[in-house]
């Protein structure tokens, strides 16, 4: 008993708890502290390990300083004293030592999880913006188009660059809103502005690479040479390599093989292919005599050069064309496939390595044989050799829409309307993909946002009427299938189209006027007014989609068969929407799919 009151008493006299408490506060803030700034620190898990052995064993030491020196001045030093600290500070030492070795050895969180690694870096993504021309001569505003496309193609082939495609840019050929704000449009981090000049025997390019979020001007050059083929290709490979260097995009082997590559050295040639493919852009309501005047320009390229690529990838493009413009019967645009075959032949045949020869013998085959599998196959080998080549991504999107595999289609449209954000018919197959998948509500959303470009080839399509487009059964806008499908009735589908109106430059009297042509009907009354309106240049096939949402099958599938016994043009082009669905336990539906190499 007395052994007990006198340890107690010296406790008391070393004020060993005091000690200890004191230092248990301590410790404590030193402890919150650490996991306080470990993460925005970055403190290792091994040093906050460390330290918390340290604290621990502190402790012990801490408490034998108090047992030998509580009062202080009253114990000096003893051996006892110090064997304990040293054995303390040992024990410490091998638990650090077994610690660090074990950190050492432990699997690297990094390299097992994938989610732990640094972040890869996003490509800068950029947009060149249509080239103003500055010749003397109207007429060279081919040139400045031509230059501007072949630039862009250029940079599309730097895989570390995300590039917009050509149609996207050409909006802002006239008007040239701020760049920051352009770029938000587009999506893109930076703009490649620039000018063309034709003067007798010379060519002059400025361009200058600007930085959107600042408006700041990060580079620019001038190229003054002579008109020549080889001068031409310099330039675009210059102007490829300079902005991949100012962006600090390293070239790739295979990059830098794609951009300087040469594809003719006769300057004849390359200026008829550049008419060639701009007469191609003319879109409607030139249509086929805009194909025409390219035909003509390319055959000519291929006669100035039989070894030019590109020339026979264009001929074969123009040709396969036609089956979207409304004109030609079976002989006509069985010539044009013969045509493109060939051509998309001789094409692959002097450049292997070419997407846009894959891309053209592959629309070849979807139209003139329909060997689906083929064309898929080589559409996946012309994005495989350009990942930044448009054409062949809204190409095999159609392909897959056209056999029925939307899902898949989703993915690829998507990444095509990432290539070309403000195209509207990028949007529009988008929204197509997403309504063949199901995905009625976004489908409905994404072709909402394209009524004002439908509206307008509508409009076109009316011209000989005095109501232009208000003319147009609301069936002519493919939201409103959408909205059928998702059970809307026929007047809560015209007003939401009439919403999607409102967000058009239509007038309101003009959308007054559409409300009193097309009110009041049912769904069978307003696909019934398709089966009286006369041919208006749109496809004939628009009359068996109105008969099959009539639930008239037979006529349906009789009209698609006369359709494609005459050769009717656009025919698969309705395939690439969900329009025949209704068709498909048909047995003459499914003898005309099997035809075409199609299963319903």
């Amino acid at each position: 008993m007395n052994n007990d009151a006198s340890f107690l008493q010296r406790l008391k006299e070393r004020k060993l708890v005091q000690w200890a408490l004191a230092y248990l506060a301590a410790a404590f803030v030193v402890f919150q502290s650490i996991e306080v700034m470990a993460e925005p620190w970055g403190i290792a898990a091994g040093l906050q390990r460390a330290v918390h052995i340290l604290l621990l064993i502190g402790l012990f030491v801490v408490l034998t300083l108090a047992w030998y020196h509580g009062e202080k001045g009253q114990q000096r030093a003893s051996g006892a004293e110090l064997l304990m600290i040293t054995a303390l500070l040992a024990i410490a030492g091998i638990l650090l030592t077994v610690l660090a070795r074990g950190d050492r050895d432990a699997p690297s969180d990094v390299e097992q999880s994938p989610v732990a690694e640094a972040p890869p870096r996003e490509k800068p993504a950029i947009a060149v913006l249509p080239f103003e021309n500055f010749s003397e001569d109207p007429d060279d505003a081919y040139f400045a188009d031509g230059m501007h496309e072949e630039i862009n193609a250029q940079l599309a082939r730097v895989s570390g660059l995300k590039v917009i495609s050509r149609t996207s840019v050409m909006q802002y050929r006239e008007a040239r809103p701020p760049v920051r704000e352009i770029a938000t449009a587009l999506g893109v981090d930076f703009i490649l502005e620039g000018s063309a000049r034709l003067a007798e025997e010379r060519v002059r390019l400025t361009v200058q690479l600007i930085d959107a979020s600042g408006d700041e001007h990060i580079w620019a050059d001038q190229y003054d040479r002579d008109l020549t083929a080889d001068h031409l290709f310099a330039i675009q490979t210059a102007v490829a390599e300079q902005v991949a260097a100012a962006l600090e995009v390293e070239l790739l082997p295979s990059d830098r093989d794609r951009i300087e590559r040469q594809p003719t050295e006769n300057l004849a040639a390359y200026e008829l292919y550049l008419l060639g493919r701009s007469a191609l852009k003319g879109g409607y309501p030139e249509g086929s005599y805009a194909v025409d005047r390219s035909i003509g320009y390319l055959e000519r390229a291929i006669e100035a050069d039989s070894a030019f690529s590109l020339a026979y990838s264009g001929l074969a493009e123009a040709n396969i064309s036609l089956h979207y413009w409304g004109r030609g019967g079976k002989a006509e645009l069985g010539e044009a496939n013969r045509v493109a075959e060939w051509a998309a032949e001789r094409a692959l045949a002097l450049d292997s390595s070419s997407a846009e020869a894959w891309t053209a013998r592959a629309a070849a085959h979807m139209h003139a044989d329909y060997d689906w599998e083929r064309a898929e196959l080589e559409l996946r080998r012309a994005i495989e050799l350009d990942p930044g080549y448009y054409s062949a991504h809204g190409w095999l999107d159609d392909l897959l829409r056209i056999v029925g595999r939307y899902e898949e289609s989703v993915t690829v449209s998507a990444k095509a309307l990432g290539l070309d954000p403000l195209y509207e018919g990028a949007r529009s197959n988008y929204a197509s993909s997403l309504w063949g998948a199901g995905r009625l509500s976004e489908a409905a959303e994404q072709f909402g946002a394209t009524t004002a470009v439908h509206l307008e080839f509508l409009n076109q399509v009316y011209a000989d009427t005095d109501e232009g487009w208000i003319a147009a059964p609301p069936g002519r806008f493919y939201d409103v299938f959408v909205y059928q499908e998702m059970g809307l009735t026929y007047d809560e589908a015209l007003q939401a189209l009439l919403q999607s109106l409102r967000k058009t430059h239509a007038t309101a009297e003009q959308i007054a006027a559409y409300q009193r042509n097309w009110r009041g009907l049912s769904w069978e009354a307003m696909w019934s007014s398709e089966l009286d309106t006369d041919w208006d240049g749109l496809s004939p096939a628009y009359r068996a989609v109105a008969l099959t949402r009539l639930g008239r099958t037979e006529e349906a599938v009789l009209e698609l068969r006369r359709l494609h016994d005459i050769g009717a043009p656009g025919l698969l082009w309705y395939h690439q929407n969900p329009f025949f669905r209704a068709l498909e336990n048909d047995a003459g539906y499914i003898e005309l799919m099997e035809e075409l190499g199609l299963r319903p």
